[in-house]
């Protein structure tokens, strides 16, 4: 799951939700430590911070934490703020990792929209063979923010994979880049297993298997629905709306009759439309491949659509092709996957 280097570079300059900071606030009331001092030392109101759909810039952030830390020096303030989250703090990004098929699709869908988010740290999933590996890297220099930064984002990737899944993930084990802390126990319990600290790596490994099992809330409708949103809501922090979204719309009104069609309809050249994808990490194929994917999990969803009706709907000429590309898709056959949603 490698990001986009134009995104990721283009993340310094978007806007960023201002729920991490409200969060913050509020675990610091709870532990009766000092928030007006911080709120004044910034510029912000906590009026400000509760107004939904706030937004504010990197720096803002940023300069907060470093605010909180020095006038709050207690030591397990990033472990007491983490377990404030749960997966509804979220709003529709939340809802997208419970709704997806599986973990991996949840953990597809956390890195793609990370942006959504109040986190500097980025989730990275590596499938090697049988085991897969889970690992959180700060986006942010050594120092007092980013062992911040790390051990709260690990608090809440734990507690939201877990709701996710609606059971405690079986982990083989967890590393954690940061000194062993005198609450260690809790995050032993929490993670089920003894953490290895003061590793080089945040991390924690997994069998494949238990990433691939169905979860409780999966609903390919409802998921359909919330990647949308989040694609939304990514163009409205970075001030425009991406190509990639009005892209994505024409392939899916155009039947997916081919980029000559798409071309015709942006009224740009080929040639054209496939430089400034290629610009921009994608290609056109790629897209279409998602776009059919995700209207597929959709179409599935519904009992009334039989393959041959949906095979014609993402612009396949014969049922076989669409079956043959869904099984490359998800390694199940669309008539196993709809058996698995009816059996929820």
């Amino acid at each position: 799951m490698d990001k986009n280097n134009n995104y990721e570079a283009a993340n310094y300059h978007a806007l960023r939700p201002a729920l991490g900071l409200l969060v913050l606030c509020q675990a610091l009331d709870e532990l009766a430590l000092d928030t007006d001092a911080v709120l004044a030392a910034t510029q912000l109101t906590r009026e400000f911070l509760e107004t939904p759909g706030a937004l504010i810039r990197r720096e803002q952030e940023i300069a907060f934490i470093e605010h909180v830390l020095a006038s709050n020096p207690r030591a397990d303030l990033a472990f007491r703020v983490g377990l404030r989250y749960h997966y509804g703090a979220f709003g529709v990004w939340g809802l997208a990792l419970t709704s997806s098929e599986n973990l991996i699709q949840a953990f597809e869908v956390a890195h793609e929209f990370i942006e959504l988010t109040h986190s500097f740290a980025g989730l990275e999933l590596k499938l090697d063979g049988d085991i897969a590996t889970v690992e959180v890297h700060a986006d942010y220099p050594a120092g007092p923010v980013r062992n911040f930064v790390i051990e709260r984002d690990l608090v809440i990737t734990l507690i939201i994979a877990a709701e996710a899944a609606g059971r405690r993930l079986p982990v083989i084990d967890v590393e954690i880049s940061l000194p062993r802390p005198d609450y260690a126990a809790e995050l032993e319990r929490m993670a089920g297993v003894q953490i290895q600290w003061a590793a080089e790596h945040t991390r924690a490994h997994i069998h494949r298997e238990e990433l691939l099992k169905p979860l409780p809330q999966a609903n390919p409708i409802t998921w359909s629905a919330c990647v949308r949103q989040c694609r939304d809501l990514i163009a409205q922090q970075y001030g425009e709306r991406p190509f990639e979204i009005r892209l994505r719309q024409l392939i899916a009104e155009s039947h997916f009759a081919g980029i000559k069609v798409v071309c015709r309809r942006l009224g740009v050249s080929e040639r054209t439309l496939r430089r400034q994808l290629r610009d921009e990490g994608h290609s056109f194929r790629q897209l279409q491949e998602d776009v059919r994917r995700e209207l597929a999990e959709q179409c599935l969803a519904d009992p009334a659509l039989s393959l041959e009706a949906i095979a014609e709907r993402l612009g396949y000429s014969e049922t076989a092709n669409f079956c043959h590309a869904f099984r490359r898709w998800t390694g199940r056959s669309p008539g196993a996957y709809r058996r698995g949603l009816q059996s929820r």
